[in-house]
């Protein structure tokens, strides 16, 4: 048979043409399944906001001691869960952080307790809770069945010079994580230091946090977290301001190109 009649034969460019429709829809479904996170409008939407008090200037010869509360949310978009976080930076104008002579608590004793309750009182940093989804990796809609809420203790403890100490604590009826119990998620590393007249908290979140269990994938929505003053100082306002940025990090799956979003804001400060 001609090209000529392979192109213009009225049944065989029907038939030519369904295959191609075929075709054509399943190649969506496939790169859609492999992208299920690339959105045009990113990963996931934010908000920040982070409380002083008391939220005095204080100078470098005479701070004031000053707590704070972190209170952050993240959803996915386009339907889906939040996609895995990898860092949260945090950068707060004005503090210094006050371990020298404090208690401490470093990660490797944490983890061989699978408790913190070994940790000496003094040496917590923060305390409050996180609010997570778990679901399947292969399906990362919201209306997936079965997804199993999250929503453990989360403290943080003094690790020695630059470091704090994040733990879950899995507690009955309020702060559970379905089959998750407390020891399960090892506890993990972030940063703090000063960074000029900044305070920069970097948390890197490991993947044990984010997928906890094979096939299954943890999606934060909520995190709340009430520093101790006990920790922290303010040395400076800045125009009566207190600036703040959050830089949130996430990945559509692991070792995908990373996308970072930053929310600014700012608290009032005498």
């Amino acid at each position: 048979m001609s090209m000529d009649k392979l192109c213009w034969d009225p049944h065989i460019r029907r038939s030519l043409l369904r295959r191609l429709v075929v075709f054509g829809t399943a190649l969506v479904v496939l790169v859609a399944a492999v992208s299920a996170y690339a959105a045009t409008t990113g990963l996931n939407t934010y908000t920040a906001k982070i409380g002083f008090s008391p939220n005095k200037a204080g100078s470098a010869k005479a701070p004031s001691a000053l707590g704070f509360t972190e209170q952050y949310t993240a959803l996915g978009n386009n339907g889906n869960r939040t996609a895995p976080l990898t860092d949260i930076k945090t950068t707060i104008y004005g503090l210094k952080v006050n371990t020298t002579g404090k208690p401490t608590c470093s990660a490797a004793k944490i983890a061989a307790a699978h408790t913190d309750t070994v940790c000496p009182k003094g040496a917590k940093v923060a305390s409050g809770a996180i609010t997570a989804v778990l679901g399947p990796i292969t399906s990362p809609s919201v209306s997936t069945p079965g997804t199993i809420p999250c929503n453990p203790i989360l403290d943080a403890w003094n690790g020695g010079p630059g470091k704090i100490v994040f733990f879950f604590v899995d507690q009955a009826p309020n702060h559970t994580c379905g089959p998750l119990q407390t020891g399960a998620v090892p506890p993990f590393v972030g940063t703090v230091k000063t960074v000029g007249k900044n305070l920069v908290q970097d948390t890197p979140i490991p993947a044990y946090v984010s997928f906890p269990l094979t096939g299954v994938e943890g999606s934060l929505t909520g995190e709340t977290l009430h520093y101790s003053k006990a920790y922290n100082s303010s040395v400076a306002c800045k125009s009566g301001n207190r600036p703040y940025t959050v830089a949130f990090t996430a990945e559509p799956a692991p070792g995908q190109a990373p996308e970072t979003q930053a929310i600014a804001g700012a608290s009032k400060c005498s």
